[in-house]
């Protein structure tokens, strides 16, 4: 178990203010959600319903996934991301419309299919080596903007079937700008103003939706045109058939969706691969045990499909870092008239928030929940735990349909990287997080990048100042 103080980026608020939501509006979450199961905020305005808070597992099963029908996605969240996403896909589209989208696209994301994408994953980390092999030694380098690259050629090759499908630049910079305006658009929302009310970016953010959005379709226009009958994500979707119903998607449909796989896609996974090197850097004696799991598994050649479930530490590794620093750190919910959540009652005008951050920091579900601990998901421990205690891609019927690909692509590109460098944190450096849709670092995350000899293992493991290490 590893301790540091940078392990928790923030202390709770106070006093809740709006400056602070745009800010980061986690640390407007009440104290009580990271001590209790249920808690609430007050609305914006005295008559208006509380926002809720749910850190306790059994409440969480109720909402997503035993009363799942009595619940729909909270109307704050669902209008900023409207404005961001079209209501006709699948991350949006609600009932019988998502459902039928849900089972056409589900063989895309099938364990057997993913599998044969790991020598991909492999292939863009290799591509990332080999930029880091040919700078000078011990140089510092934003892992965040590095693994954003790595993960969007990912998306490129292995959902796109074409290295060449996107002008990566230009892609990442709308992204940036679109997914900015997330946090205006909830508050915008929270006060039930106009969707056209302006603020900060706003016409940027549009601007930057409909290079998306037209980039999508452009994409999808192309294959059609190529008659390239390719088995890669892009390929499978559009031949995707709801089994029961025979029903295809519409052009619409496919590109609101391969917007969402794109944008989604990649950017958790680079989010998850930044913090995780971050961590790592901070904790070398688990970087060290990554290393030698990854030597003794694969040795010097790329990690193949056999090799992933064979890194068992590498991946609890992978689990620990989305467990204190999920990529998208909240699942809201509403519920379609008044009702109970265990023994609470719930208007049906009250935003419902699974509070993933809050979740995975909870003190009644976690042993000293800010520490570094990969253990925590070894597979004894992690059979004994409540399976709504951990959340990184949303849980129930609607859990994140890129879940396995997301997983798979964060432990080959780690296994590449941690065997052939070594991270170190640059001092006085203290990283803070700016949560939008997900939980970027602000202002990225840089650690010094340092090749070490064939096999990884040259140096002992070096603890970081202020910190402690405990095995």
């Amino acid at each position: 178990m590893f301790r540091d103080p940078d392990f928790t980026p923030f202390q709770p608020a106070e006093r809740p203010s709006y400056a602070t939501a745009v800010r980061n509006y986690l640390q407007n979450w009440p104290p009580a959600s990271y001590r209790e199961g249920f808690s609430t905020l007050p609305g914006v305005w005295k008559s208006s319903a509380p926002t809720v808070f749910l850190t306790d597992p059994e409440l969480i099963q109720e909402v997503l996934v035993d009363r799942a029908e009595h619940f729909t996605r909270a109307r704050i969240s669902a209008r900023a991301f409207s404005a961001l996403m079209d209501p006709a896909s699948l991350f949006l589209a609600e009932g019988a419309d998502w459902r039928w989208q849900r089972r056409a696209a589900a063989p895309a994301f099938r364990h057997e299919t993913l599998l044969a994408l790991v020598p991909i994953f492999a292939e863009c980390a290799e591509a990332q080596a080999r930029e880091w092999r040919s700078a000078a030694g011990g140089e510092a380098v934003d892992v965040h903007e590095a693994m954003t690259r790595t993960t969007l050629a990912v998306i490129c090759q292995a959902v796109l079937g074409d290295p060449a499908a996107l002008d990566r630049e230009a892609f990442l910079a709308s992204l940036t700008a679109a997914f900015g305006g997330f946090s205006w658009q909830a508050l915008i929302a929270a006060f039930g103003l106009p969707r056209w009310t302006p603020h900060p970016g706003y016409f940027e953010m549009r601007a930057a939706v409909a290079r998306l959005n037209a980039e999508a379709a452009k994409v999808i226009a192309a294959r059609r045109a190529a008659g390239s009958t390719r088995r890669d994500v892009l390929g499978l979707l559009l031949s995707a058939r709801d089994p029961e119903t025979g029903r295809v998607m519409t052009d619409r449909e496919l590109a609101s969706n391969l917007f969402t796989f794109i944008a989604a896609g990649h950017e958790t996974a680079a989010i998850g691969l930044a913090w995780t090197l971050w961590l790592l850097a901070k904790d070398q004696a688990t970087q060290e045990r990554v290393r030698e799991e990854v030597v003794r598994i694969a040795g010097a050649r790329d990690i193949g499909p056999e090799d992933v479930d064979a890194l068992v530490f590498t991946r609890q590794v992978v689990q620990e870092s989305l467990r204190l620093f999920p990529p998208a750190p909240t699942v809201t919910r509403q519920a379609k008239e008044d009702t109970r959540i265990g023994p609470h009652p719930i208007s049906r005008k009250s935003s419902v928030f699974v509070a993933i951050w809050s979740l995975h920091r909870n003190e009644r579900l976690w042993d000293e929940p800010a520490a570094f601990d990969p253990d925590r998901f070894a597979p004894e421990k992690a059979k004994a735990r409540h399976r709504f205690a951990y959340l990184p891609f949303g849980g129930g019927p609607r859990v994140c349909i890129g879940m396995s690909f997301a997983m798979l692509e964060i432990t080959t590109i780690l296994a590449t990287l941690a065997r052939d460098f070594r991270f170190t944190t640059v001092p006085g450096f203290r990283p803070e997080v700016a949560p939008n849709i997900t939980l970027r670092p602000k202002g990225g995350l840089p650690l010094r990048v340092e090749r070490i000899s064939a096999g990884g293992r040259d140096a002992a493991p070096r603890d970081q100042a202020g910190a402690t290490t405990i095995h």
